[in-house]
């Protein structure tokens, strides 16, 4: 039984290593993006239930970049360490970061569209989620719902774009 365990995780090891280190880049991804969000939300007084206004608007999409760039750089290093280690490593550092960046690019898109537009189109759907009290915190429950959804959607093309284009092995 250990060793068919063994077996399986040595089999699967790339994949299991890139989603412990996707969860934890999501996971620095999303202190950073309720951080500024959150903090921002206090800072300029927007009520926790406004998600159309200019000024949510212009937070929302900063604490979208903020959020990419500590992620990107978190997930570049932790990947290129620990997860794709049978990668051509004759590659330049450099040019694995500018393609790992590109493609990241590429998912901060589709994460921005599916939580802004999940978190709307469910704010319409569920109304009372975009303002309810959890443990003495009004949170918006639509925006975190869209958050999740996002994610998963962004891991899966991240995992795709760093094994095909980023971390490829040699001569592939």
């Amino acid at each position: 039984m250990i060793a068919r365990i063994r077996e399986l995780l040595s089999k699967h090891r790339e994949v299991l290593l890139y989603l412990v280190f996707g969860v934890l880049t999501t996971f620095v991804g999303w202190g950073v993006y309720y951080a500024v969000l959150l903090g921002g939300r206090a800072i300029f007084e927007i009520p926790v239930d406004e998600v159309t206004g200019t000024r949510y608007v212009v937070l929302y999409t900063a604490a979208q970049i903020i959020q990419w760039v500590c992620a990107v750089l978190f997930a570049f290093f932790t990947n290129r360490a620990w997860v794709f280690t049978e990668a051509d490593r004759s590659t330049r550092m450099s040019k694995q970061l500018v393609t790992f960046a590109g493609g990241r690019v590429v998912t901060l898109g589709l994460d921005y569209v599916i939580t802004f537009g999940l978190t709307l189109g469910l704010g319409v759907l569920l109304p009372t989620w975009t303002a309810t009290e959890v443990l003495g915190r009004t949170l918006n429950l639509c925006e975190i719902l869209s958050k999740l959804v996002a994610a998963v959607v962004v891991i899966v093309c991240n995992y795709i774009i760093s094994k095909l284009f980023v971390f490829k092995k040699e001569n592939q």
